[in-house]
């Protein structure tokens, strides 16, 4: 009876995967008016045949993933290039890429964070009064991030249930919208749109609610 051992190096030999990634994780993080982010997976072909991605799947609309080159030869080096479109979205997203190959291997699972830091905050960002209560006048403060440029424009109430006005603090950087109640008598909610536009003519809108109950 021949040794099972040549077989076990065989069979070991042609279930290891070719690619081998520089990491399988990254994270990344955008600047606050960015609406596009870019950054690569690099892997490189230890195996002795040439391997070919079959197909590359992200979990998300917004993000696109394509490989640098479709048929790695062997010793040879390559990339999945992921790029997200950020549009008005902020904070942090964990989204994941799918590469399947030709080398009869599991496929990988590529994971990819971004973060994306708002333009500007508002604090609070949601004022409230008790019902029968007094109406007295609350200020949500708006602040642009530093090293953010911003025209601050209009804004547009979803109710007239209450009295608005936006002061000017510091032209480009800090604002305040006064908010008061017209009646407390009954419930009331409403949501404020800050306007905005960027240096690049890129329109931007902030939220603050308000509500009686």
């Amino acid at each position: 009876m021949k040794p099972l051992f040549p077989l076990l190096v065989l069979l070991l030999a042609t279930t290891a995967s070719a690619l081998e990634w520089k990491t399988q994780r990254l994270s990344i993080k955008a600047g606050p008016l960015d609406r596009t982010a870019e950054t690569a997976f690099d892997f490189t072909n230890t195996g002795d045949k040439a391997v070919t991605i079959r197909s590359v799947d992200t979990s998300c609309d917004c993000l696109e993933a394509r490989a640098s080159a479709k048929t790695i030869a062997p010793g040879a080096s390559g990339q999945i290039i992921a790029r997200f479109t950020l549009g008005d979205r902020f904070g942090t997203y964990a989204r994941t890429i799918i590469v399947s190959t030709d080398d009869g291997q599991e496929a990988a699972a590529l994971a990819v964070e971004i973060t994306v830091p708002e333009a500007a905050t508002l604090t609070p960002r949601v004022v409230e009064w008790k019902l029968h209560g007094a109406a007295t006048e609350q200020v949500v403060a708006l602040d642009v991030t530093p090293g953010v440029e911003l025209t601050i424009g209009d804004v547009q109430p979803t109710s007239e249930d209450f009295t608005f006005r936006l002061e000017t603090v510091t032209a480009g950087q800090h604002y305040r919208l006064h908010l008061t109640p017209k009646d407390m008598a009954k419930p009331a909610n409403a949501a404020f749109r800050i306007n905005a536009k960027s240096p690049a003519g890129h329109d931007l809108v902030f939220s603050a609610y308000a509500n009686v109950r």
